[in-house]
């Protein structure tokens, strides 16, 4: 007699586009209720970037985050379309992730069955790092959505034989390369998915074709824009190439492998997602093999890409925030796995993909902020733009990090706290600049004085509280505190001089 969850999945069976539906919303009720309020500096960048747009101001100058014109564009056409309203720098995030873990669905669908490519769609939605990611104006969101598209596009292409198929797999390339350049490490990992089941070497030439036409175009925007005869790549190295964590020694080099303890607590995922790419490529779906290419290159390269030999320089220092591009993709290698194993040991498949399940969905409940963080920042606009607007000062107060008890034993463990050190006021008045940043982004109506915004001294009252001083410099009667930490923000309002 079959089960409740094997009558669930067969209704699945049944209505294939109700289940996409299903998955979209879960992933965009997730999104939400896990959202982190915008985080300063990088974000508010891109989103003071896109105002200028939608302003017709144009960016300020080129650099990193003012070229990511897949991001600005789309974010600059939503403010004209609705004004700067704080809240739409979720719309795209939110998005671009559900279509993500929509099109992981259907890859695995492709692969194995429905049943693996609705796992796989939940955990990218689970996936501890997509609470950042997920909610942020990175790049890293609109990279994995527009990857996890052309993936889709080629898989289909591969039943299909549709040649626009892989124009429109080149286009969303172009865009996943719009978005941040690292989209360039998935080009080999999706030339053999392409090449390894068809050995069709004209789809690898047009999707070529597509995807490099339309990044030589760019390249000749951007040197007729900017004069730099290399276009994008140029400005970038002239912007970051003096980083301080590029130039790397050879034995370093060599052991890059280590920053994936950056991860942390999804360390163990990285080295299981590695394990189960690398028996992709023995597998005998050649789609298989490609998707394991593709993981594996790109886990590869965000690691050892160079930028430079004498002295040997890193292309990027490699952060955690580089993974859920690609995670996706290893999670669904590791289900592809785990459901084999389930069909000749049920109950131990069953188990292990019971246990990533609940601890995926224990560290997302764990992230839900006491407030959401949509509702916090309509409440911080409805505050803050009118006081900004009436040029009162504001108290930025931050709130330093304390670990829980499980990071204190880690940190303990792992670490000598003696030797940690104290912050110092030159930490803290960065965090307080980017705070200052972020407000004068978000809240700052009239965009000509967030350059004179940003820049105005701060006044220290105390080791964790500073005053944003009205324009004229003064200090008395400040209309509202901007109490932040790590990853939360909100604004409380204080009473005028005199008022009891």
């Amino acid at each position: 007699m079959p089960s409740r969850l094997d009558r669930v999945f067969a209704w699945a069976e049944r209505h294939p586009v109700q289940v996409l539906a299903l998955l979209f919303l879960f992933s965009l009720l997730v999104r939400f209720v896990t959202a982190e309020y915008l985080m300063d500096g990088d974000n508010a960048s891109k989103w003071m970037e896109a105002r200028r747009l939608a302003a017709g101001l144009g960016v300020s100058h080129w650099y990193n985050h003012s070229m990511r014109w897949a991001v600005i564009l789309p974010l600059a056409g939503l403010i004209k379309l609705f004004g700067p309203y704080p809240l739409l720098v979720y719309v795209l995030p939110f998005t671009l992730a559900s279509v993500a873990s929509v099109c992981i669905c259907l890859i695995g669908e492709k692969i194995h069955s429905l049943k693996l490519g609705i796992a796989a769609s939940v955990l990218t939605t689970l996936l501890p790092l997509m609470v950042v990611t997920g909610s942020q104006i990175f790049p890293g969101v609109f990279e994995l959505g527009f990857t996890a598209i052309m993936v889709w596009l080629v898989m289909v292409w591969i039943d299909r034989r549709s040649s626009w198929l892989l124009v429109l797999a080149g286009v969303c390339f172009f865009l996943g390369w719009g978005a941040r350049v690292t989209e360039l490490y998935t080009y080999p990992g999706i030339v053999l998915l392409i090449w390894l089941p068809t050995r069709d070497f004209k789809a690898v030439v047009l999707f070529t074709a597509v995807a490099a036409g339309l990044c030589f175009a760019e390249w000749g925007w951007f040197w007729w824009d900017s004069g730099n005869p290399l276009g994008r790549l140029g400005l970038l190295g002239a912007t970051r190439g003096g980083h301080p964590d590029l130039p790397i020694s050879l034995k370093d080099y060599l052991l890059q492998f280590v920053e994936l303890k950056k991860l942390k607590g999804l360390l163990p995922i990285a080295v299981l997602t590695l394990a189960a790419s690398v028996a992709a490529l023995r597998d005998r779906d050649m789609r298989v093999r490609g998707l394991g290419a593709l993981y594996l290159g790109c886990m590869f390269l965000v690691l050892y890409m160079i930028s430079g030999v004498s002295p040997l320089k890193l292309a990027l220092p490699y952060g955690s925030r580089y993974y859920p591009q690609m995670a996706p993709f290893g999670l669904l290698l590791l289900l592809y796995f785990l459901f084999r194993l389930k069909d000749r040991h049920r109950r131990t498949g069953i188990a292990l993909i019971a246990v990533l399940f609940i601890s995926f969905a224990g560290f997302s409940i764990k992230r839900i902020p006491p407030t959401n963080s949509l509702v916090q920042m309509s409440r911080d606009y409805a505050l803050l733009k009118p006081a900004i607007a009436a040029d009162r000062p504001i108290v930025l107060v931050n709130e330093p990090w304390e670990p829980n008890f499980i990071e204190k034993v880690l940190i303990e463990t792992f670490t000598n706290p003696a030797r940690k050190k104290p912050r110092g006021d030159s930490s803290i008045r960065l965090d307080m600049s980017r705070d200052q940043e972020r407000v004068g982004a978000l809240f700052l109506d009239d965009i000509s004085r967030y350059a004179q915004f940003i820049k105005a001294p701060l006044v220290r009252v105390e080791k964790y509280r500073y005053i944003l001083p009205s324009s004229d410099g003064g200090v008395e009667s400040p209309a509202a505190e901007s109490v932040f930490g790590w990853k939360l923000h909100r604004a409380f309002p204080l009473p005028a001089k005199g008022d009891s």
